[in-house]
């Protein structure tokens, strides 16, 4: 899953940022490849007692074996939980939304402005993905082309929600969320504004506690609505990005510097195990994305800067991160049709397949969302264009007249 919106361009833009954007959405596209590729054939990384349970499945017979269990265990896992990067992107929404306005306090020609930039950030892309899965080969349709199909091109990931929240792309439920969470921006952007960072991000995560127990233990809802078919669910996120997002705006050198110390990345690695902990209590789950998204985008923040130490990488990171909206809305059909289609292969080689398959569809969407976003920005000016010459022609017509 990608943010849309990034905080800045050309010499303003955040590169670690970047490259956290390129780091979530490279291991959750390996995250739908190897789901495809392992069927369920492994324990939950998520269940309890998994490394007892994948030993006695691996059932290694001298110590060095159980090395390589343990070994493939830890691997299994990491690939197993790359949806976590979701929450990451929903801090950095947060963030870019927010980094981009807290200067001025105001979007640039008013709010009706900027709902329509986000909007024609978002769809055109959108859209063309809808048409790619039509007519591509090598593509995983589970399901058939039907009304929903109209439904989903019109931004509809929600209702109804048992049927269309994954439909066609399953990825494509966070786009969904993305469309609610730039609804109430502006709301939560002037509650930002009036009750500063501290008590906004209180308000929030009381909201998205509240949120949550409503619809787990009152109202008993289905469960997507908590994954993120109701943005409630998942305010806490956002609300985090977006007080990032202000206090770096306004004291950036001393948000940087306490964001990467070394007890700040050890208080993320500690969220981040809280939250995978808070899967089994009842009422823990209320907290268990807030946890997570939290912890691991601390993690991965640390993980962008320490890329530094190999520039290339950096680099490829960043830029993959700076167009990481057109992968994630193109990547899954592909990758769920060959990690399926590569089932019988070792783990080791199907492995490197992946990263090879994933490495194809990265250089092939870049180049294909800039040229999307050129052609749109290229269609809006010729429109711009012709309304402003429109006045004159209709003044000359009148004068040979």
């Amino acid at each position: 899953m990608a943010t849309a919106a990034t905080p800045a361009s050309g010499a303003t833009r955040l590169s670690w940022l970047d490259s956290i954007k390129g780091i979530s959405i490279l291991w959750i596209a390996f995250f739908h490849f190897f789901g495809a590729y392992e069927n369920d054939r492994f324990p939950s990384a998520l269940g309890p007692q998994y490394v007892s349970s994948f030993l006695q499945q691996c059932a290694p017979t001298s110590s060095l074996e159980t090395a390589g269990c343990l070994a493939k265990a830890s691997y299994v896992a990491v690939a197993s939980v790359g949806f976590h990067a979701v929450a990451v992107f929903l801090i950095l929404s947060g963030f870019g939304l927010t980094y981009s306005l807290a200067k001025t306090g105001n979007p640039e020609g008013g709010w009706w402005s900027w709902y329509r930039g986000r909007l024609l950030r978002l769809f055109p892309m959108y859209w063309v993905a809808h048409v790619v899965c039509l007519i591509s080969p090598f593509v995983a349709l589970p399901e058939p082309i039907d009304y929903r199909f109209v439904l989903s091109l019109l931004g509809d990931r929600v209702w109804p929600v048992s049927t269309i929240f994954y439909y066609i792309n399953p990825a494509w439920w966070y786009f969904g969320l993305l469309v609610e969470l730039y609804l109430v921006f502006p709301l939560l952007f002037r509650l930002l504004q009036k009750l500063g960072p501290t008590k906004f991000l209180l308000v929030c995560g009381a909201a998205t506690i509240l949120s949550r127990y409503l619809l787990l233990f009152v109202l008993s809802a289905h469960g997507y609505y908590v994954q993120g078919a109701f943005f409630g669910a998942r305010l806490w996120e956002f609300a985090a990005g977006m007080v990032l997002g202000w206090v770096y705006r306004h004291h950036q050198e001393a948000a940087q510097e306490r964001l990467f110390t070394g007890s700040t990345f050890f208080a993320g690695v500690a969220l981040y195990v809280a939250g995978l902990y808070s899967y089994g209590p009842a009422l823990a789950y209320l907290l268990t994305d807030a946890l997570i998204g939290t912890g691991l985008f601390i993690i991965l923040a640390h993980l962008s800067v320490w890329t530094n130490l190999v520039p290339r990488l950096s680099t490829m990171l960043a830029h993959v991160g700076a167009f990481s909206y057109g992968l994630y809305l193109l990547h899954q059909p592909y990758v769920i049709y060959f990690g399926e289609l590569w089932r019988g292969q070792t783990m080791l080689i199907v492995s490197l397949l992946g990263c090879m398959l994933i490495a194809v569809l990265t250089a092939c969407a870049i180049p294909f969302e800039r040229y999307v976003n050129q052609l749109t920005n290229r269609i809006l000016d010729r429109k711009k264009t012709d309304t402003s010459l429109a006045p004159a022609s209709h003044k000359q017509a009148a004068a040979g007249r």
